[in-house]
C-alpha cells in the first residue's frame, strides 16, 4: 500500500473514531433520561421485561466504546508505520516536520507554523515540498 493511501485511510480511522465518540455522547445522554408516565395515553397490558430502560443505552455505549478502543489501536499503529515511511523518505526536517504535523496530527496550518515558529505560508512551501517527495519516491 503506498504512503498517501495509508494517510488516506488514517484519516478515514480518525474520522471514524470521532463519529464514534459522538454517538457515545448521545448514549451517555439517553442512559441518563428516564422516562416518565404517559399521560393521556391508552395503557397497554404487556409482560415487563425486567429490564431498567436506560439498560440498552448503557450496553450500546460499552460496545461502542470497546469499537473505539479497537480502532485506536489500529491508528496507532498506522501513525507509528505512516511516520516511519515519511522520515525514511523525507530528507529534509523541517519537510518532514510540517507532513507529519498535518498529515499524522492534524493540526492546522496556523498552529504548525506557531510551533514551528515560522510562517504559514512557509508551512504551506514545506507541506507542498515534502508531499511531492512522498508521491515522487512511491
Amino acid at each position: 500500500m503506498g504512503i498517501i493511501n495509508e494517510l488516506s485511510e488514517l484519516s478515514a480511522l480518525r474520522a471514524k473514531i470521532k463519529q464514534l465518540e459522538g454517538r457515545i455522547e448521545y448514549c451517555k445522554e439517553q442512559s441518563m433520561m428516564i422516562p416518565g408516565p404517559m399521560w393521556g395515553e391508552e395503557k397497554i397490558q404487556t409482560q415487563p421485561s425486567g429490564k431498567a430502560p436506560f439498560e440498552k443505552w448503557v450496553i450500546k455505549q460499552l460496545d461502542l466504546e470497546k469499537e473505539v478502543k479497537e480502532l485506536q489501536g489500529e491508528f496507532e499503529a498506522l501513525s507509528i508505520k505512516i511516520t516511519d515511511e515519511i522520515t525514511s523518505l523525507i530528507d529534509d526536517e523541517q519537510e518532514i516536520r510540517a507532513v507529519l504535523y498535518r498529515e499524522v496530527s492534524f493540526m492546522k496550518y496556523t498552529d504548525i507554523a506557531e510551533k514551528m515558529k515560522i510562517s504559514k505560508s512557509y508551512v504551506y512551501r514545506l507541506h507542498d515540498a515534502g508531499m511531492e517527495k512522498l508521491k515522487e519516491r512511491v
